[in-house]
């Protein structure tokens, strides 16, 4: 009893039973591309908001919100009279100086000044080289000016105002690329690599999408998400992206392969779905798969095949564990061929 069941000794999955009617196909190695979306917050490529790093009087302000400006370009310049009467005190000064230690050295080498002499006159020259240097330097502090080549934002100064230290100036964007973050999936994330190409559009507001480059990939993977950031640049070269919008965002992720196989080769039962596959003895073999994507003609999945396999493509139903299969083209005893 139990010995004539199906797989059993002398059911009809023995070896000894007459193959099945089957037919044949071989499963086709393809790229497996799949589609990541996501909802990532776009920034500017550079971002600042100004402050001031001296007090002062504002003399003349440049700011036009929403106007582009170069790098260097004065936005904000404070009353300079005092930092310009000490800026031409120190210039005469390093004069004396300068003259000074050109003198004793020449004076030096006739022996007419002693070493201490000369080198009293060298250190008051670097003294007015210093104090030179600093003068220009709290001149150029009284201009606040860009950093970088960007579009200013609004400001609340007036000519007239007093700017104290830390006091906002005004925003500075470069929007020339948008920087755009996003995560994707922890299993999808190594194939998610520097340089591939992504669409974004505006969740709000009119337009289409525009393009860009995944510029940087986080070194970890988020523990309580399972998620892994992504960085991209959008191109806005006509300056329609905004920084701060929510843009969705869409990469065609390749990297791993799968093997299209016709429909009627997939089975199921409660351990999932699973083809028969010809093994090396000739007898049928069930390999499990994971279906990836159905089309109308075949079924993407991924599992344990090769693509020189022989597996049931017609008339799996009537296969069982260890059945016999006869490779196609073989013919049967009676002549006919159990391929079809």
């Amino acid at each position: 009893p139990g010995r004539g069941g199906p797989g059993g000794p002398g059911g009809p999955g023995a070896m000894g039973m007459r193959p099945p009617p089957v037919a044949f196909a071989q499963p086709q190695r393809t790229p497996v591309e799949d589609q990541l979306s996501a909802i990532g917050t776009g920034r500017a490529l550079q971002s600042l908001t100004l402050t001031a790093d001296v007090s002062g009087i504002i003399q003349r302000i440049n700011i036009k919100p929403g106007a582009a400006v170069k790098a260097g370009a004065p936005l904000v310049e404070l009353e300079k009279r005092e930092q310009e009467i000490a800026l031409t005190r120190a210039r005469a000064e390093y004069r004396i100086a300068k003259t000074n230690a050109q003198r004793f050295a020449g004076l030096r080498e006739s022996e007419a000044a002693s070493a201490l002499e000369q080198e009293a006159a060298q250190n008051e020259l670097t003294a007015a080289t210093a104090a030179l240097q600093q003068a220009e330097y709290d001149l150029e502090r009284r201009t606040i000016i860009a950093p970088f080549d960007g579009v200013v934002g609004l400001t609340n100064l007036d000519v007239g105002d007093l700017l104290t230290i830390g006091a906002t100036v005004t925003t500075i964007d470069d929007v020339s690329s948008l920087l755009v973050d996003f995560v994707v999936p922890e299993g999808a994330s190594p194939f998610v690599t520097p340089g591939m190409r992504v669409t974004a559009k505006a969740r709000a507001g009119a337009g289409g999408s525009v393009s860009g480059v995944v510029r940087a990939v986080d070194s970890r993977v988020d523990s309580a998400s399972r998620t892994r950031r992504v960085e991209a640049v959008l191109d806005n070269k006509e300056g329609a992206l905004i920084p701060g919008s929510t843009f969705e965002i869409a990469l065609d992720v390749k990297g791993r392969t799968g093997f299209l196989v016709p429909g009627l080769a997939i089975q199921w039962d409660r351990q999932g779905s699973y083809v028969w596959r010809m093994s090396a003895d000739g007898s049928a073999e069930r390999v499990p798969v994971v279906i990836l994507r159905r089309t109308e003609s075949a079924v993407l999945v991924e599992g344990d095949l090769k693509d020189v396999d022989q597996i049931v493509s017609e008339g799996a139903d009537l296969v069982r564990p260890g059945v016999p299969l006869r490779p196609p083209g073989r013919e049967s005893a009676s002549g006919g061929v159990s391929s079809r």
